[in-house]
Parts: C-alpha cells; structure tokens; sequence
C-alpha cells in the first residue's frame, strides 16, 4: 500500500562510497573520460515511493546517472521515474521513482540509482529551468559551452505526473524535458525542470542515438554503446505516443559505454502504438 505521495514520506538511500552494483543492469564503469567511473546506490524495497542518491568521490563531480526498477519487479507498469538529477554542486546524482496513477500498488520494490563521476573538465557548470506551472516542456540551455549530461525533476506531481522525456538537443547546445499527467489523474500546481551539464566541449564530444519501433506491447527497453574508445558522460531517454499511458522504468549505463532504458505500460494496458528512444553523450 502506498505510504503518502509527498516529500516527507519518500524513502532515501545516500551512497558513501563508490559501490558497485549487484542486482540489476548496473557495471562497473571504463576509465574515459579522465577520471570516469560509476558510482550506484540501491534504496530498500518497501511500498513507498523512494529516492536514491548516488555520490561521487572527493575530487570529481558528476556528469550524468540514471535509475531503475530492478529487472524482473512486479511493480513494473505501476511505478515511474519522476526525478533524474545530477546534482547543482557537481556531488551525485539522485533518482525517485513514485507509485504512478490513482490506483495503489500493494507490493514491495526497490530502486537503484547511478552516477556518472568524472575529473571536472574546463568549464563545468550544472544548469537548471523550470517552467510555468503545468508546462510539459521545458528546455535548459549550455549557452556557448556543450551540454555532456542530463536530467530533469517533476516538482510536486507527487506520482501524478511522470517524467516521459529526458533528450539532449542535436548540436549538444541544450536539453529538453517533458512531463505528463498519469493515465486517471487531473493534477494541478505541478511544474518541470530540466538540467543540463555543460563543458567546454570535451573531447571526442558526441550524441548517441537508438530509436525503438512502435508497437502496442507491454513493455521495451533499448540499448547503443559509445564508439571504441570513448566513454558515456551520461544517458536519457523520450518515450514516443505514450500518452500517460507508459511509464519510464529505466535510464541506465552499463560498461561505462552503454545506454539502457526500458518503459512499460501501465496496470491496464495501452493499445495505443508506442516507441522508446534512448540517448547518451559520449566523449574520449
């Protein structure tokens, strides 16, 4: 039974070190860029809707993470990601998912957080916008410098309102997020943030795409690897003709290089077609 949508009653796990993940898709990380490495932290499996916090060691800050519900969950289709966050002091990455939709899920499920850590490269600099309230996208800009990671938050959706798309542009100048009302809900006051990490384009600086195939099916999950010899800043994912109606399950790096994302229909299904795209910014 779900223990209370807000703030207050979010259960949160706080990495103290760089652990690597044993359950899920979560591996250790290649070693470029300089100084790059992932750092995972797991929240305990309960019935509320849960945060988990990956911190980077001393001297490196983050460029990029993601979350996950751990494969195989029975709450997959209940709950959705509503905060990707690389933090605005550089020092982690936070994840939250929530119990999505007016309907409670019973069961326990955990969620795993990861963060992409990094010798700060020249210029390095989180930035975050905010829309007007009820806005579903909204896009943060890296000005002159190149974007390298991503996230985005939806403040005070409380499980209403999931987010559905985290997307670097094209040219690396910005990023775009969007969120939306959950399948049976009608929230209000709620608003989106999108952040961008931005560099003094790095080296080797580069967008990786995979573009899934619409279909009506209950569930999918993506994947695309960085080129040989370069590394994976950070990872986001957008979720095409979904309509509220399928919820972004995971955003994940495996390898150091890889890409994963997975998302699936809600509790009643959706006969709608639908595709998941996932996303990653690479550099060596």
């Amino acid at each position: 039974m779900r223990v209370t949508r807000g703030q207050g009653a979010l259960t949160v796990a706080v990495s103290t070190a760089a652990v690597i993940a044993t359950m899920g898709w979560a591996a250790p990380a290649s070693a470029t860029p300089a100084g790059l490495e992932t750092v995972t932290q797991s929240a305990a499996e309960s019935s509320a809707d849960k945060s988990a916090l990956a911190s980077c060691p001393v001297g490196k800050v983050v460029t990029g993470g993601g979350g996950f519900l751990p494969a195989g969950s029975s709450a997959a289709g209940r709950v959705g990601l509503d905060r990707l966050e690389p933090l605005a002091n550089g020092t982690g990455f936070i994840a939250t998912m929530r119990e999505a939709g007016p309907v409670n899920f019973a069961g326990d499920w955990g969620l795993q957080a990861l963060a992409q850590c990094a010798t700060a490269p020249a210029g390095y600099q989180v930035v975050a916008a905010t829309g007007a309230a009820g806005t579903e996208y909204v896009t943060a800009s890296c000005g002159t410098k190149k974007v390298i990671g991503m996230g985005g938050r939806v403040n005070s959706g409380l499980g209403d309102v999931v987010l559905d798309q985290v997307v670097p542009s094209f040219d690396l100048t910005s990023v775009t997020v969007r969120a939306v009302a959950v399948q049976g809900t009608s929230p209000a006051g709620w608003s989106a943030t999108a952040i961008a990490v931005c560099a003094t384009a790095p080296a080797g600086l580069e967008r990786i795409v995979v573009t899934g195939t619409g279909a009506s099916e209950p569930s999918d999950s993506t994947l695309k690897s960085c080129p040989a010899g370069k590394g994976l800043y950070s990872a986001g994912a957008d979720i095409n003709a979904g309509n509220g109606q399928v919820l972004l399950s995971a955003v994940n790096i495996t390898g150091g290089t890889t890409v994963r994302v997975g998302a699936h229909e809600d509790a009643d299904g959706f006969a709608g077609s639908w595709s998941l795209n996932g996303y990653g910014i690479c550099g060596s």
